[in-house]
């Protein structure tokens, strides 16, 4: 027998009233609640007289399996008399078939037993599969708005203006998928479809209106509070430093006014007047800090700080405020809601056709959806038979009580069910954490608990609250650091909850001290983390480099999953009290959305870690279904580029890209299907050989697809193409290979659905991508695999590691649920922004602003609580991965926040953080002007168990994206690619060289084959390899991938000409400035030290002194350097082989990058800067060796600026010497 704590035991031996049991995360709810049936089968209960509602069918299998488990250990036990043994031992086969089940599933055997009891025709089946749903919805939509166009309602196509845009009329059928969402969770659904125009009845006075007294000026009045605290909170920062004591005047000030306008609001000021009180609001302007306060100190972070956060509060008041509830004066207000209120109610009215259509649809496909599971059961349930609710009457006798797990997550239709099965004869024992209802996308309604959870804890109330708050999952480093977060982020008006020390997590398991439980905030950056006292002018602004920073953080992860098994990490088993080496089945990746998925499977892929994604996003974005569905296309209509050519270039065909362009080249005027049959026709080589053979598979295909079904062609393609052999073969096999049966089994279902036609499946597949309903990839892995778990926060839910990432978590938060134009509410109802006809503006109703408020705090309720899901997952460890560009800034914002009494950060500080990385720095960086320190102290303590790194990319190799080169193969360039090129320039050949030129050449490849560069012209070289260039095909390795032993010439060379693109021109460069940019490349891993110690400083002093120089300081806003370019060429200009050619026309593309150009109004002067070795025997040489590069450029950027090139300078750095060239 376990020893339960006294709260453990309450749980499961009290009865008689009805009980909520608010259980922390990892306090054995599901162990609570088996064993609670346990001891009523004991007392002769039978289990089938029970229903136990579970969240999922997984849930519900798991208490199935643990419930028999623990029957059969309760029989083998010897305190049972032989009567209670054999009860128990009965209950073993009754579990299969007893209502431990979903709510859904309980609602089908209802309807399964009584759909005589309001005439359903029992042979129904189940929508199970999100794209029948689909289909069926569009069909719906589209009866219906093909009924309100053949009648020509005007008010409709009104009401589809005004939910439409520009480019398309699909906004109102999104607003009646949403708007039916909401409408369905609600047990009387067309009761509260009647109230949404409740809202929207006012008379003369918008003040004196039931919706403005009951549900905006409540809204005011606590966003003038939030603003108001904050605007006091900023005075009394701004007092504490000495450069910012400036602004506590005009703080208070403005404080004392928006005070002011809250005592209108609440005396009942008119609209009008209140409008004009915030339209003249704003804070008067700070004074100027005189020298001797400066004097006092040179750090004005704060001060800085100050004055942004001050700009931000005006910012609130203007839009949270002003522009949200008073834009308009209070007649056009009022005009507006009445324009409203007319389409509110044709919305109403095509909703409910909507609505009723949907059902016909359903009826005639004998298919019932997920909502009509519990509307169903609700009205068997309420109706009568012979006077008698025989069904309802039946499952309130037979049901001695009512357990509900998951409770937080309940909506209000499911709370109906609960309590019309609930009566004087049974009781309710429900169990759930509302620190964990993640599920407001589904309407879940977590105050139906906190409003039994608060009223349950008053003396008068019979019923009973029990607190679960002893976590047995995780270490107390974990439990440490969730407390710490949310007794700072998370109370009653944003979460839902207090977090006091009646819902904080207590440790529950004993962890060896020799166990690593030490918490990471990795957070990554590609700013240069500067030191305070470094002079801000010697940091180079362009130094970062230009990083992905989702695949960095990824490789960031990847390189820590490595280090972690490299280091053979340690993971203690509780159950056996015992330590283990870490297995790759042992972490979990946590993420709030799918975004990240596809890329981090290519890179854990390339990086050979194995890992198990249970629902990736952009399934139709994988390279295998991009394939298919480009196949598919292509079947529909092969007169589309796009996916021809991703055919051609795929595994079924295998071209490459010079294939493909030789292609291209035999008909540049059509599309590229007409290009392929020129070239079937104009050539008899392998390649034509390979096109014909593909387009006759393609037309068998085009026959086959208008004579059988779709899910006949797709299997089809699979058989003869063997693309499911070839990706099976292909890193992640097993998901493409899965991916690809999915989309077979996609077709199925659109076809089951009555829905025909390729063309149709196409379009629909891409509607599907446009309202970002991208379909899930199917799982591939069993769990069991020993893999990297990837998921979503939402799938963690019940699940526990030993180690959890948390990724990403510097994403924003999802605005979307209130910044769209129209939103929804279960209470508020609907707000819309309604068009203007004459400004085509719309402009929002202040009903839409109430709800944007109202949903704001919510959305950002549940982001705290999926925070917590996603923390409380850990059993040993958590490593959180986030960037910042700005760490100084994002470290000076989290220290300067400010919390009230209770200690919990202010609300508008919690409404505005974002993201998760601000939620947890507020909370972990302790508050500067906090008068006991020991939080501080306690931070900087080894016992906090917590690492908080800022991890410089710029200075940091990830070793898991180090490059390694590949050969690329030779392929043959064939005789049609060589002929058409010919033909292209149409010259008189007189030299073979010229054959084998292509029509794209660099400046740097084209330099150095000038024999006579004053010429400018390419003379006859004696090398011309096969690839047609008059250079290397072999491209130069990177510099960071070569290894060299010896600084050699072209390194010091690179070098220089890195530190003049880089150096600051704004004003004459100094010696220290250069000193100081180049120790700056040095640290960052720009430049290696060993070359850094080459450049030659003064010759770059000298540079800048030199009329030149000079010149380039007084213009440097007209300065630009590195100038890349890419411009044709005339062809005769490059080769002197084509002067007797018939055609002068014919052009050449021509790409190199200028050290530096200067436009001016006049022209432009174009320089160039060398390092060589230059003395005064060999001057004049290397002035002709580059003179006709220079002179390249010169034409290149006047063909570019249409501009005349008026000056062209070389520049020797080593001799000090500059040359004008003619």
């Amino acid at each position: 027998m376990p020893e339960w704590t006294e709260n453990q035991k309450k749980a499961i031996f009290h009865h008689g009233h009805d009980i909520l049991v608010s259980a922390a995360a990892g306090s054995g709810k599901t162990t609570i609640l088996v064993e609670r049936i346990i001891e009523l089968l004991k007392n002769n209960e039978n289990v089938d007289n029970l229903l136990v509602a579970t969240f999922t069918d997984p849930a519900a299998a798991e208490m199935k399996e643990r419930l028999i488990k623990r029957i059969k250990e309760s029989v083998a036990q010897d305190e049972l008399d032989p009567a209670q043994k054999q009860h128990m031992q009965s209950q073993i086969y009754k579990v299969a078939v007893s209502n431990i089940s979903t709510l859904h599933a309980f609602c089908l055997s209802v309807i399964k037993k009584y759909y005589y009891v309001i005439d359903l025709d029992p042979s129904f089946r189940l929508l199970s599969d999100e794209t029948e749903r689909t289909l069926l919805e569009e069909q719906a939509f589209d009866n219906v708005r093909n009924k309100y166009y053949q009648k020509d309602d005007t008010d409709f196509i009104d009401l589809t203006e005004n939910f439409s845009n520009d480019k398309s009329d699909d906004g109102l059928a999104d607003t009646i998928y949403q708007l039916y969402n909401f409408a369905i969770t609600n047990a009387q659904t067309d009761q509260w479809l009647d109230n949404l125009m409740k809202s929207y009845q006012v008379d003369q006075s918008i003040t004196d209106s039931a919706f403005y007294q009951k549900k905006v000026k409540p809204q005011l009045l606590r966003d003038l509070d939030n603003i108001i605290d904050e605007t006091n909170s900023l005075s009394d920062i701004a007092a504490d430093d000495i450069l910012s004591q400036n602004y506590v005047q005009p703080l208070k000030e403005g404080a004392k006014v928006l005070s002011n306008i809250k005592e209108s609001i609440i005396n009942g000021t008119a609209f009008d007047d209140i409008r004009e009180e915030l339209a003249k609001f704003k804070f008067p302007r700070a004074k100027a800090v005189d020298k001797k306060t400066k004097m006092l100190s040179d750090d004005d972070s704060i001060s800085k700080s100050v004055a942004s956060q001050k700009t931000d509060l005006k910012k609130q008041v203007d839009e949270q405020l002003y522009n949200s509830y008073f834009v308009q004066n209070e007649s056009d207000t009022i005009e507006t809601i009445k324009r409203s209120q007319v389409i509110v109610s044709k919305l109403v009215e095509v909703e409910r056709a909507f609505i009723k259509e949907y059902d016909h649809l359903k009826n005639g496909n004998h298919a019932l959806d997920f909502n009509d599971l519990e509307h169903l059961a609700v009205k068997i349930l309420n109706s009568e038979v012979d006077g008698q609710k025989i069904a309802l009457d039946y499952y309130q006798n037979r049901f001695h009580e009512i357990m509900i797990d998951e409770y937080q997550d309940v909506n209000t239709m499911q709370e109906n069910i609960i309590q019309l099965l609930s009566n004087e004869n049974n009781h309710l024992f429900m169990v759930g954490d509302i620190k964990q209802s993640i599920y407001g996308f589904r309407q879940a309604a977590p105050y139906i608990f906190t409003g039994k959870y608060q009223r349950f804890q008053k003396e008068d109330d019979p019923n009973e609250l029990i607190q679960l708050s002893k976590n047995f999952r995780s270490s107390v480093g974990v439990d440490d650091f969730v407390n710490q977060i949310f007794k700072k982020i998370l109370d009653r008006n944003v979460g839902d909850i207090d977090y006091d020390d009646s819902v904080k997590l207590i440790p529950g398991t004993n962890f060896p001290e020799e166990a690593d439980t030490r918490n990471e905030i990795d957070i990554l950056t590609d700013q240069k983390i500067v030191d305070d006292t470094q002079p801000a002018e010697n940091i180079d602004l362009d130094e970062s480099k230009n990083i992905d920073k989702r695949v960095s953080k990824i490789e960031f992860v990847a390189d820590r999953i490595k280090q972690l098994m490299d280091d053979n990490y340690q993971v203690f088993d509780a159950k056996k009290n015992q330590f283990r080496d870490l297995k790759y089945s042992d972490i979990a990746i946590l993420m709030r959305n799918k975004n990240s998925n596809t890329d981090l499977i290519s890179y854990f892929s390339k990086a050979e870690i194995p890992v198990m994604v249970t629902d990736a996003q952009n399934y139709f974005q994988t390279t295998e279904l991009q394939i298919v569905m480009s196949m598919l296309k292509i079947i529909d209509n092969p007169r589309q580029d796009v996916p021809l050519v991703a055919v051609l270039r795929s595994p079924i065909v295998g071209l490459n890209e010079e294939e493909l362009a030789q292609i291209r080249l035999a008909d540049r005027t059509q599309d590229y299907y007409a290009a392929i049959l020129a070239y079937i026709k104009a050539d008899n080589t392998d390649l034509a050989t390979k096109l014909a053979s593909f387009l006759e598979r393609l037309e068998g295909y085009r026959d086959f697809a208008n004579k059988n079904s779709l899910v006949k062609l797709i299997w089809k393609i699979y058989q003869e193409t063997g693309i499911l052999e070839y990706v099976s073969g292909m890193p992640g096999g097993k998901q493409r290979s899965a991916n690809l049966h999915a989309l077979y089994q996609r077709a199925n279902s659109y076809e089951k659905n009555n829905f025909m036609g390729l063309h149709k499946f196409i379009n629909f597949i891409q509607r599907m991508q446009d309202m970002d309903r991208d379909l899930s990839q199917p799982n591939s892995i069993e769990t069991t695999d020993d893999t990297v778990k990837v998921m979503t926060i939402h799938a963690s839910k019940g699940l526990e590691f030993p180690i959890v990432i948390l990724l990403n978590i510097d994403d924003n938060f999802n605005n979307k649920d209130y910044t769209s134009d129209t939103l929804y509410d279960v209470h508020t109802g609907i707000g819309i922004s309604v068009l203007n006809q004459v400004s085509r503006a719309n402009v929002r109703t202040i009903q839409r602003s109430l709800i944007s408020d109202q949903k704001q705090v919510a959305g950002v309720s549940e982001e705290m609580r999926l925070l917590y899901v996603a923390l409380t997952r850990a059993k040993q460890k958590l490593v959180l991965v986030g960037f910042n560009k700005e760490p100084t800034k994002m470290l000076s914002n989290w220290e300067h926040v400010r919390t009230n009494q209770q200690g919990v950060i202010n609300e508008g500080a919690r409404i505005n953080a974002h993201s998760y990385q601000n939620l947890i720095g507020m909370s972990i960086i302790p508050d500067p002007w906090t008068k006991n320190n020991k939080e501080r102290d306690q931070f900087s303590n080894q016992k906090s168990q917590m690492d908080l790194n800022l991890i410089n990319l710029n200075a940091t190799e990830i070793s898991g994206s180090k490059t390694k080169t590949q050969q690329a193969e030779e392929v043959p360039t064939s005789p049609i690619f060589r002929d058409t090129v010919d033909n292209i320039l149409d010259f008189q050949y007189t030299h073979q060289d010229a054959v084998n030129t292509t029509a794209y050449q660099s400046v740097s490849e084209i330099k150095g084959l000038f024999s006579d560069p004053d010429d400018d012209e390419m003379a006859r070289a004696d090398i011309i390899n096969d690839s047609g260039r008059y250079f290397s095909n072999q491209f130069k390795k990177p510099s960071f991938l070569v290894e060299t032993k010896k600084v050699s010439a072209t390194d010091i060379g690179s070098a220089t000409h890195l530190v003049l693109q880089k150096v600051p021109i704004e004003q004459m460069p100094t010696e220290d400035i250069f000193t100081d940019l180049i120790k700056q490349l040095v640290e960052s891993n720009v430049l290696k030290k060993e070359i850094a110690q080459k450049i030659d400083i003064t010759s770059l002093i000298n540079f800048y002194q030199s009329k030149l120089g000079k010149a380039i300081v007084e213009n440097s806003t007209k300065v630009e350097r590195e100038f890349p370019f890419s411009v044709l060429m005339p062809a005769e200009k490059l080769f002197n082989s084509t002067k007797d050619s018939s055609t002068s026309d014919d052009k050449i593309l021509v790409h190199g990058i200028i050290d530096g150009v200067i436009e001016l109004e006049k022209g432009i002067i174009v320089f160039d800067y060398k390092t060589d070795n230059v003395n005064s025997q060999n001057l004049q040489e290397k002035i002709k060796t580059y003179s006709g590069q220079l002179n390249l450029y010169a034409k290149a950027i006047s063909l570019i600026k249409e501009k005349p090139v008026i000056g062209k300078y070389l520049y020797f750095l080593k001799v000090n010497q500059i040359e004008k060239l003619d």
